[in-house]
């Protein structure tokens, strides 16, 4: 595998784009809410204003990464990922970013509807179809509008920010994916759910699609799976390769500081890269932005992407750079 690996599909262009309106970050570290103390470690994010769509940050960040690959957009054979909370329940957003680009009617499109860990993985899931053959050239896009569906009265709301990210994966020798891993643990299904309801706050009693973590069920996934699943796992797929975590750089969700610093502590790798503290939790696009960020310092051998998903389900990607 690794020896394939070196003349492997790889990662060749990343873009990002937030939007320009800078909000505080508000930490609710205490109070009644079984939440309380959980969500932490933002300064302030970014979020959409009225009459900005989430689709024209994912179309101009798909713009920067096709720029920085240099890779036209008609060269483009299949283009994966999702947008969230999309303006239909179908079709997704993606297919307006296909439009946007003006991607080739030969372009498949595949929404990957599995939040949070929506860009790693599909990430994966092109990187397995372009070693089946099928594709040459496969774009990743994911964006998240969440800041306009969750209720402000929960603590993790003040940490949501909007945000797009995407890469551009062809055959290269360049940040070359070498394996990914997963795990899904649907027992807690419903646990942590997007949903209409019903906004108490509204005069006219509207309904939107908000964000919920049950107060016993969800939280309890916080604080168990959450917290240990993803260390867990990253230890298990560096194993099947016999690399220690010392020689890599772990990018992921970030969702609060108690997970970061968590995470960091029980993996212990070289480098750990988040964008927590200045855009927030991005959800479907914290990887994506953050890798975006600092892909010109990464210095170690070895590059870990994981995600952490409602359903729920924890996977990571294992890059060799």
């Amino acid at each position: 595998m690794a020896g394939e690996a070196r003349s492997g599909i790889g990662i060749v262009g990343l873009g990002s784009a937030l939007p320009p309106t800078v909000a505080e970050a508000v930490s609710t570290g205490s109070g009644p809410s079984a939440e309380s103390g959980l969500f932490s470690g933002a300064r302030s994010r970014r979020v959409l204003a009225d009459g900005e769509a989430i689709e024209d940050l994912a179309v101009s960040a798909c713009r920067r990464a096709l720029e920085e690959a240099g890779v036209r957009a008609d060269e483009i054979d299949s283009l994966y990922g999702y947008i969230t909370v999309p303006e239909f329940l179908s079709p997704n957003g993606l297919f307006r970013v296909h439009r946007d680009l003006g991607l080739g009617s030969h372009a498949l499109v595949v929404p990957v509807n599995c939040e949070f860990g929506t860009f790693v993985m599909a990430l994966a899931l092109a990187w397995e179809s372009m070693w089946a053959g099928r594709f040459t050239h496969a774009l990743v896009s994911v964006g998240t509008n969440w800041s306009r569906h969750v209720d402000a009265r929960n603590p993790h709301a003040g940490m949501i920010g909007d945000g797009a990210g995407a890469a551009v994966l062809r055959r290269s020798e360049r940040m070359v994916i070498v394996d990914w891993i997963h795990e899904t643990r649907s027992a807690e299904y419903g646990a942590m759910t997007m949903a209409v309801r019903r906004d108490a706050d509204d005069a006219d009693d509207t309904v939107r699609p908000v964000y919920r973590i049950e107060p016993d069920a969800g939280v309890g996934a916080f604080r168990s799976t959450g917290m240990d699943g993803p260390p867990d796992l990253i230890r298990r797929l560096l194993g099947r390769h016999g690399i220690d975590p010392g020689e890599v750089t772990v990018i992921g969700h970030q969702a609060s500081d108690v997970l970061l610093e968590h995470w960091r502590d029980r993996l212990r790798p070289a480098r750990y890269h988040d964008t927590l503290g200045d855009y927030g939790n991005l959800t479907v696009a914290s990887a994506a932005v953050t890798l975006a960020a600092v892909a010109d310092v990464v210095d170690t051998p070895y590059l870990v992407l994981f995600g952490v998903g409602i359903g729920s389900y924890q996977i990571a990607l294992l890059i060799r750079r």
